[in-house]
């Protein structure tokens, strides 16, 4: 299946239409930190095959998408992003089912406060602070951009489960973050989230060896905005990447066809 990309408004966008006319709501793909559009590429030409366009795009300062001031960067809150997925629903000219991860759902979540979608899927969703999460003990310089971990640290927080291959490439694909979003996530949780706000149907994913956002914390995180929860044994953060990432998909493709109408 062929991958359109284009830049809109400074936004790396990647598309994958279906054959024929759509059969349901486009996708959006919400990548969470030090990660990129990459993060999506077996699922973007996956859930397109289902009947749907499918869309994933770069966060501004990450992979393809344009580069904001440094002094403008390194103070960019996660709900920021808004901004960029506003962007990508604009070009889609239809509310969407959103699907992110980590970082991600926070931006999924400011954002459905005050726009319609159709579903959101939240995998490894970091806490609000409303559900709250233990501090890590991650060093952060908040005057300089968040550089990626050294490749044996980022292989135990987002990659374990990879191949040594994959992972590597994958590692090597990770941009710098900004200091703020990795302390709003180091902190415990610092954005608050007006579950009163948010419509549709929701469902959150917690992996069973994920380190950076356990399982306990997602299911907490469902049990507040009552959403569907489905719990991954085996799996770690980076569920999207992993071998086996195809039944992930089938499952949460399966929840969506029950969910949504």
């Amino acid at each position: 299946m062929q991958i359109h990309q284009r830049q809109i408004d400074g936004v790396f966008i990647e598309h994958a239409a279906p054959q024929g006319e759509p059969v349901a709501a486009p996708i959006v793909f919400v990548h969470g930190g030090s990660h990129g559009s990459w993060l999506w590429e077996n699922w973007l030409p996956y859930f397109a095959a289902t009947g749907r366009h499918c869309y994933a795009f770069s966060w501004f300062n990450h992979n393809g998408s344009k580069e904001l001031p440094e002094e403008q960067f390194v103070q960019r809150s996660i709900q920021e992003v808004t901004e960029e997925l506003g962007t990508v629903v604009a070009h889609a000219a239809e509310a969407p089912v959103l699907i992110a991860h980590s970082m991600g759902a926070i931006a999924v979540q400011k954002y459905a406060e005050s726009h319609d979608v159709v579903a959101q899927i939240l995998l490894a969703p970091i806490a609000c602070q409303e559900v709250g999460n233990e501090p890590m003990p991650v060093p952060i310089d908040m005057t300089k951009p968040f550089p990626p971990m050294p490749y044996e640290m980022a292989y135990d927080w987002f990659l374990s489960g990879c191949t040594e291959k994959d992972a590597r490439r994958y590692h090597s694909l990770m941009p710098n973050e900004s200091p703020k979003a990795v302390w709003e996530v180091a902190s415990g949780g610092a954005i608050s989230v007006d579950r009163t706000r948010l419509g549709g149907p929701m469902l959150m994913v917690g992996a069973e060896n994920d380190i950076v956002v356990p399982a306990d914390v997602v299911r907490r995180s469902a049990d507040y905005f009552g959403a569907d929860y489905l719990f991954l044994p085996g799996k770690a953060h980076s569920m999207i990447l992993e071998p086996g990432w195809r039944q992930t998909a089938d499952r949460l493709l399966s929840w969506l066809a029950h969910a949504t109408w």
